[in-house]
């Protein structure tokens, strides 16, 4: 019953939600896509091609932590539980690839704790792919698990072809339907978000620090995840919470790191000063 509350006030709410009078002076931002969102009420704060297609990158991964998480939650799989990494996991996550990776070797059993720490953490496309594999048979077969899962979550204008946030015009999202994604996790999973917000991850002797540069400026940031294509920049999915009240921010197109990090934060810095206004 909780969920399906959850659901229909995501469902109603971020989408009609219009820009209050105390917001009229919104700033302007150099990223093409943008949207920040009041968590409680659902109002929308600041807003920018948030309906548009969009590429979503590693933001991908929130959505098979998503599938994952439910999975755990109810009883089809457990965190002590071991998955393969397959020669195609491996593959796509090494070094070699140009992706992100969490380093784990073909042949290998991981467990799905560290693999989901590699997942939202590390951004590893090999725990990506290993667990959509451990979760659905093949990454193909995951892919349609996602998309089934993004139309039960009201993200009606998504669809995916892979779980770790690979290019294409069949890899779309919307500012929007990340939003309500973020939401929904933050909401459900509340012993499984604080993956988001780790500031590192060790694992089989390589650490590497979350790719999240909001966790670092002392704003409330507890996560959710960043992206980035060559063809479509970066982006990323935020929260961060003061004084009790917590926003949902999701930026993409930046042309750099340092822009991505700049505009998140100015954002988010507003939208928590507007409350004031």
């Amino acid at each position: 019953m909780l969920r399906n509350a959850v659901l229909v006030a995501l469902t109603t709410l971020l989408p009609l939600a219009g820009l209050g009078p105390s917001h009229a002076a919104a700033p302007q931002t150099s990223v093409p896509y943008a949207l920040l969102v009041d968590f409680d009420s659902g109002a929308t704060l600041f807003a920018k091609n948030a309906d548009a297609a969009m590429s979503p990158a590693s933001t991908t991964k929130i959505l098979t932590a998503e599938i994952v998480f439910n999975a755990v939650a109810e009883g089809r799989l457990r965190l002590d539980d071991s998955a393969p990494i397959s020669p195609r996991a491996a593959r796509e996550g090494d070094a070699e690839s140009g992706g992100s990776s969490m380093f784990a070797a073909a042949g290998s059993q991981v467990r799905v704790d560290d693999l989901l720490r590699g997942l939202v953490v590390a951004s590893g496309n090999d725990a990506a792919i290993a667990l959509a594999e451990r979760v659905a048979g093949s990454e193909e077969a995951f892919a349609a698990l996602m998309n089934q899962r993004a139309r039960e979550l009201g993200m009606t204008r998504s669809h995916f072809a892979n779980a770790w946030g690979g290019g294409g015009p069949l890899q779309r999202v919307t500012a929007r339907d990340m939003a309500r994604l973020a939401a929904y996790v933050i909401t459900t999973y509340p012993q499984f978000y604080p993956y988001f917000g780790e500031p590192e991850f060790a694992w089989n002797g390589v650490r590497q620090q979350n790719r999240n540069p909001l966790l670092a400026m002392a704003i409330g940031a507890d996560g959710v995840k960043t992206g980035h294509l060559a063809q479509s920049g970066f982006g990323l999915v935020g929260s961060a919470v003061q004084k009790g009240r917590r926003l949902i921010l999701v930026l993409n197109g930046a042309r750099t790191e340092a822009e991505r990090a700049r505009e998140a934060r100015r954002l988010l810095e507003w939208g928590f000063a507007a409350e004031g206004r």
